[in-house]
């Protein structure tokens, strides 16, 4: 039997079609009848067809032609005494409609539906693991939940927790992450939302050093963090610290808004009424402060200013030198930057002076003087007509020169004998005469060096060792033998004498005194002074004598009075020397000095009272 509505060919005696499960009914013969090719039992036409052998429009599917119609005897695809097949669109229209009416019995295995959801849960969740284990976004969610997170999350969570008002939340997060990962690439960028996350929670000290941390460790070119860190110093009125801060942040970025910023803020830098550089005359240097603000200053490289510095009340006069000045101006707590100009005084020197006689040997004595000898800018400017006020006082300066000498062979200072105009004798023997030019600006020339020789008889001699007192010997007479000769003194101490070596002890008379010096052979004297006329000195020298008396005795070399009154009356480095010392009104004093062979000097003393002597002395020193 075949199926009226798929054309299926069924089994024997089947009710419904295995193929599209329409409910067949057995008609007698019909089977049997097709199966021995004898046509099925004829079916009447439904009324209101549109014509023989066709189906009315919407005419169910399962009804056939009643049997084979002459007309179609011969036409393509129509078996004899078999119906034709329906179309296709047919053929799915009536199995959706039997598909409705009656659904197919379908078994379900519920238990690989309950296998196959387990694993798809196992997979899920290993899954899910993994996007929170592995992923970015996972670990974002951990932070969330409150889970441990890598930084990246707990910066990203910190954020969002500071965006929704949980700022102390946000600070905890943001240090935890901070303490988990304290390097990474974008720390810069961190350290500016813990700064904000600070400033939110009013922890200003701590975005502080937050900022501090940006700029002096991760960044220190970046402006961002050195803006917000001027603002903070703003705020609170820390001026002083803000105007170092401005400068650093200048010489770290070499931004000019923080070098502008710092100008608007800190006074004026001082400046110096006179160029820095090299000058031929003294100078009076003004400072000055735009804004009449305190000036303090210092000479030289060392020390802080202003701490270290003086105020500036006047000019400040340079005299010959080089000279280094540093000065702020000083407003409130605030301080400029730091001025520095150096100067070099470079004062004209003189030439050295002219003399009137050539160096050499003469037989009979000469008279010679000193001359000036102007320099080549003071010939020119005495020459000018119509100098300035700053040209006649150089003319002045160059022009007024004092010439001081010596022929004794000693060089000569400003306190040496001074040529007043008048020629002077040379002395007998061999002589060295040094002479040198100070003009006004207190400048020294060059020394002018001549040996002389006036070859005639020398009468005198230098103070030597033959030179001794007739009572005793130097460095020889005991102490007893002392005693012996003068008597037991009034008073016998121990001294104390650096000038001598070993133990001293000094005896005290009436008319002065004896010291002595432990040596080998016991005490034995090294020093004497005395105001009794009975005693006499070398060369017959005794109390009482006029100092022409005495310093006729002793060679003389004749040099003049120097500035203090003192006057060289010879000297010798071989030998010793000669001097008198012009103490005060009425006392002088005259020493003789001479060189022992065991290097040590014999000082003879006279000591003058209103011209005559008053004691006489010598002493023996190492």
């Amino acid at each position: 039997m075949i199926c009226k509505r798929c054309g299926n060919l069924l089994k024997e005696n089947a009710t419904v079609c295995d193929q599209c499960g329409l409910e067949v009914a057995q008609r007698e013969g019909s089977v049997g009848s097709l199966r021995q090719g004898k046509g099925a039992a004829p079916q009447p036409v439904r009324s209101g067809s549109a014509s023989e052998g066709r189906l009315d429009r919407g005419a169910r599917s399962d009804y056939t032609l009643p049997y084979a119609d002459t007309r179609d005897a011969g036409r393509p695809g129509v078996r004899r005494g078999l119906p034709p097949t329906a179309s296709a669109a047919a053929q799915s229209r009536r199995a959706q409609a039997a598909s409705r009416k009656n659904p197919r019995r379908v078994m379900v295995n519920w238990a690989k539906i309950i296998a196959a959801m387990l694993v798809l849960a196992v997979f899920s969740a290993i899954g899910f693991y993994a996007w929170l284990r592995f992923t970015q976004s996972g670990q974002n969610q951990r932070a969330r939940w409150g889970m441990e997170a890598n930084a990246t999350a707990l910066w990203t969570y910190g954020q969002e927790l500071l965006d929704q008002g949980h700022v102390a939340r946000s600070i905890a997060t943001y240090e935890k992450a901070l303490e988990m990962e304290p390097e990474r690439e974008d720390m810069y960028d961190r350290l500016i939302q813990l700064a904000d996350a600070y400033e939110a929670a009013g922890r200003t000290a701590d975005a502080e050093k937050t900022y501090v941390r940006m700029y002096s460790e991760v960044d220190k070119e970046n402006t961002y963090a050195y803006r917000e860190m001027m603002r903070i110093l703003e705020n609170q009125d820390r001026r002083l610290e803000l105007s170092s801060f401005l400068q650093m942040a200048y010489e770290n970025t070499k931004d000019a808004y923080f070098r502008r910023q710092r100008e608007n803020l800190i006074p004026s830098t001082p400046t110096a009424s006179e160029e820095a550089g090299t000058r031929k005359a003294e100078q009076d240097v003004a400072l000055i402060s735009a804004e009449d603000y305190d000036i303090y200053y210092i000479l030289g490289d060392e020390g802080n200013l202003p701490e270290d510095g003086t105020k500036y009340t006047a000019p400040i006069h340079l005299p010959e030198g080089t000279y280094i000045i540093r000065a702020v101006a000083v407003s409130s707590d605030l301080i400029s930057d730091e001025m520095r100009v150096q100067y070099t005084i470079r004062l004209p020197s003189p030439l050295a002076p002219g003399i009137s006689l050539a160096p050499g040997t003469y037989q009979k004595r000469q008279r010679i003087w000193l001359k000036h000898n102007p320099s080549e800018e003071e010939q020119l400017l005495s020459k000018k007509n119509n100098r300035t006020p700053d040209e006649d006082e150089r003319l002045k300066m160059l022009s007024d020169v004092t010439i001081y000498y010596t022929i004794d062979g000693q060089t000569p200072t400003t306190n040496s004998p001074i040529f007043d105009g008048e020629p002077f004798l040379l002395p007998i023997g061999s002589c060295t005469l040094k002479a040198v030019s100070v003009n006004g600006y207190k400048k020294a020339s060059n020394i002018l060096e001549r040996t002389y020789k006036i070859d005639l008889p020398i009468k005198q001699k230098y103070f030597n060792d033959k030179d001794a007192f007739s009572e005793f010997d130097l460095m020889k007479t005991t102490r007893d033998a002392f005693v012996k000769k003068f008597g037991m003194p009034k008073e016998e101490k121990t001294i104390e004498d650096a000038s001598v070596v070993g133990g001293t002890i000094q005896l005290d008379y009436a008319w002065g005194y004896a010291k002595f010096v432990y040596s080998d052979g016991g005490y034995v004297i090294y020093a004497f002074e005395s105001g009794n006329s009975s005693v006499h000195g070398p060369r017959k020298t005794s109390i009482g004598m006029t100092e022409e008396g005495v310093v006729s005795l002793f060679r003389d070399m004749g040099q003049a009075h120097d500035q203090n009154g003192d006057r060289s009356i010879y000297f010798d480095k071989a030998v010793g020397y000669a001097k008198k010392y012009h103490l005060d009104d009425t006392h002088d004093r005259i020493d003789y000095a001479y060189i022992r062979p065991d290097n040590g000097t014999v000082v003879l003393s006279y000591h003058m009272e209103n011209g005559k002597v008053a004691r006489i002395g010598i002493r023996c020193t190492y």
